[in-house]
């Protein structure tokens, strides 16, 4: 049975705050924000991934 999340528990989400921190700390002139907050946003959804692959292998998928 599929639960129903909120919008701010889906990794669009966090792609929608990775583009936005992005484009703030572009725009701020300083590029190693820009590289920082665009780590940070793919550090989160690759974590986001593997709890996904881990909890459908054990759910038997």
């Amino acid at each position: 049975m599929t639960e129903k999340r909120a919008f701010a528990e889906t990794p669009a989400f966090r792609v929608l705050l990775g583009i936005s921190g992005i484009w703030g700390a572009a725009s701020s002139g300083y590029p190693t924000y820009t590289r920082v907050l665009g780590v940070l946003c793919a550090v989160s959804l690759a974590v986001d991934f593997v709890k996904r692959r881990r909890k459908r292998a054990a759910d038997g998928h």
